[in-house]
């Protein structure tokens, strides 16, 4: 009798089954979600300005600093790939020089004790008369076992409208596919265009910038507005910063991806 009187206690009062809202003291999430902190950062080439290795170096440093998950980085020489790795030893990099010489410059760095590779491609698009690769990712969260895509970027910059709208095509293909898949996707990098890119992507799919976007204005042009985005779709974003740190001709920008439970 006396735990057939639990029981009913228990059900009049819903305690049979504990909530997942957010704490509203602490603001922690439920712990069957799970938290992504991603960066991307043009750090000039060594081939286009002197102190390259430098510039890598306190890049590298820069972004293990801010703790990211997961970072792009564009305009990456040979040597400064060399000396991130050296650097960073607990990441691991795509697309490395595997996609040739030409398919360097773009790199997407992991923390490996965070987040497990699933697979890696590339699209193709032009890059100042080349055929040049943009690397993607697919990763797993270690923690949940729940997988999310991210897309580097670097697009033709200056008056090479022409690449960027092919680019821009391939580009949001691709993540159509990704999206598809019903798992979050991030695309990051330098675009070379203030609002275009992400105003055609988010028109084409469900992405938005992380710099406040939502599905009514998800392209809000970022303070002292320039080139470089990062969008997603599939999780809450937050502590998006621009930040100028004098390491390179670009500033970095970072943000929070908060994946919820009900996402896969």
């Amino acid at each position: 009798m006396r735990l057939l009187l639990t029981l009913c206690l228990l059900l009049t009062f819903g305690l049979a089954a504990p909530s997942m809202a957010v704490d509203s003291t602490t603001g922690e999430k439920p712990p069957n979600g799970y938290g992504i902190r991603l960066t991307t950062f043009n750090i000039l080439s060594s081939s286009l300005a002197r102190g390259g290795t430098s510039r890598a170096h306190r890049a590298a440093r820069w972004v293990q600093g801010e703790g990211a998950d997961v970072a792009a980085f564009q305009e990456v020489a040979k040597d400064q790939l060399r000396e991130m790795q050296r650097v960073m030893p607990g990441y691991h990099f795509f697309p490395r020089r595997t996609l040739g010489t030409r398919g360097s410059a773009i790199q997407i760095a992991w923390k490996t004790d965070e987040v497990k590779i699933l697979k890696t491609g590339a699209v193709y698009r032009p890059f100042l008369g080349w055929q040049r690769p943009i690397p993607y990712v697919k990763v797993r969260d270690r923690g949940t076992g729940r997988g999310f895509w991210v897309m580097a970027i670097h697009n033709a910059p200056g008056g090479h409208e022409t690449e960027r709208d092919i680019s821009t095509a391939k580009e949001i293909d691709k993540i159509k596919e990704m999206v598809a898949g019903g798992q979050p996707v991030f695309v990051i990098g330098d675009v070379n265009e203030r609002s275009e890119f992400c105003d055609k992507v988010a028109a084409a799919t469900p992405l938005v910038s992380m710099n406040g976007g939502t599905a009514k204005r998800p392209c809000p042009v970022p303070r002292f507005g320039g080139p470089d985005w990062m969008l997603g779709s599939g999780a809450e974003f937050s502590g998006f910063e621009k930040v100028y740190n004098g390491i390179s001709d670009h500033p970095a920008l970072t943000a929070k991806a908060w994946v919820p439970a009900n996402n896969r």
